[in-house]
């Protein structure tokens, strides 16, 4: 059984987790708390920072550091649980990095309904962290401990990514040793809830729920669309001339010593190859491919988008079935675990301190790590 463990609705196999953990908390540190008053007598924060800036040169205000004052300040209670401004900072690397690796740093501009990605994120992290803190809650009512071996453990990852901070950031974040191993001891006591949760997870799965079959394509298309990517119509004239083609492909694929290769030069679709189960396809090609036996060719067949031939790779595809049966098992076990949260989750005060959360910010780091505004 292959447990998954990650965030609710991040699902991720535990053996990579605290790998990949290490390697984007490693990089990027450069989400900043942003200078910008944000009401009459608040003196934390924002504010702090520009009466600070403001008593300094043009030349020097861009060497300003965190107030260290802020470190220690909580920026949500999640039941008994406060959490720190330090230790909020390594869950914005987590995803400050997660996205940059794929997207670059201007991803955080990028609006979308009316939000910039950054501030969809910055959602994003405030529930990894509740969802962390709610389900580690649990550990007792499961009878979880953190071992003699898992604190060795810990001690080793949050060394190793210690060491792969700057002096400069740990000091602008207020990073110590002991916050970075609260995080990992969190997230293993997560991972421990997670899996003592969904141990009774059925995970039976048959053959025919989960079978895999690999099937090689020629695809000629009989359908258009618009300069909005819509599908129209088209001529009677137009869907028989494809249709004539596909008829000919046929002939000529029966006669083929390689159909990868014959399909690979005259298939109209940017793949030949596809491995998948009951549910992944067109119902008309699901049906024609499942028909086959490994070897075998199929007939035309017609969808609303054109016109298929079929070659059956395998009509059981082992190892792609296996990883499908744990698919539907860690599915499972993500179902049930959710329903446990939810419960878990209407039972836990969630507070927010607004005044510093509303100064943290995902952006580019082409940006100056601060933003001082004046009245």
């Amino acid at each position: 059984r292959t447990a998954y463990g990650g965030w609710i609705g991040v699902p991720m196999k535990k053996k990579f987790k605290f790998l990949i953990i290490l390697c984007l908390l490693a990089l990027f540190f450069s989400v900043s708390a942003c200078s910008k008053k944000n009401g009459e007598g608040q003196q934390d924060t924002g504010a702090a920072l520009e009466e600070k800036a403001e008593s300094k040169s043009e030349d020097t205000k861009e060497e300003e550091t965190v107030d260290d004052s802020l470190f220690k300040k909580t920026v949500v209670k999640i039941g008994k649980e406060e959490v720190s401004y330090s230790e909020a900072m390594i869950y914005f690397q987590y995803i400050k990095d997660k996205y940059e690796t794929y997207f670059g740093d201007q991803i955080w501009d990028y609006e979308f309904e009316g939000q910039t990605f950054g501030e969809m994120a910055k959602q994003e992290i405030m529930d990894m962290i509740a969802q962390t803190k709610i389900a580690g809650a649990q550990a007792e009512n499961y009878n979880i401990e953190i071992t003699e071996e898992d604190e060795a453990q810990i001690r080793e990852n949050a060394q190793k990514l210690m060491d792969n901070i700057t002096q400069e950031d740990k000091d602008r974040f207020g990073l110590t040793q002991e916050i970075v191993e609260k995080f990992y001891r969190d997230n293993m006591l997560y991972e421990k809830v997670y899996d003592a949760s969904t141990m009774n997870v059925d995970t039976d799965v048959s053959d025919e729920e989960a079978k895999q079959i690999t099937i090689d394509q020629i695809f000629i298309s009989a359908a258009k669309t618009d300069t909005d990517g819509k599908k129209i119509a088209i001529s009677g004239e137009e869907k028989e001339k494809a249709y004539k083609k596909a008829k000919e492909l046929l002939k000529e694929a029966k006669k083929a010593d390689n159909f990868y290769k014959f399909a690979e030069a005259n298939t109209q679709d940017s793949r030949v190859e596809y491995t998948f189960g009951r549910g992944d396809m067109d119902e008309a090609v699901e049906d024609a491919a499942f028909a086959l036996k490994t070897g075998e060719i199929s007939n035309i067949v017609e969808t609303e988008d054109g016109y298929y031939i079929l070659y059956c790779v395998s009509d059981y595809n082992e190892d792609a079935t296996l990883e499908k049966k744990e698919e539907i098992i860690a599915e499972r076990q993500n179902n049930t675990f959710k329903k446990l949260y939810t419960q878990w989750a209407s039972d836990t005060k969630v507070s927010v301190n607004e005044k510093i959360w509303d100064e943290l910010k995902l952006e580019n780091d082409s940006k100056d790590n601060t933003e001082e505004t004046t009245e």
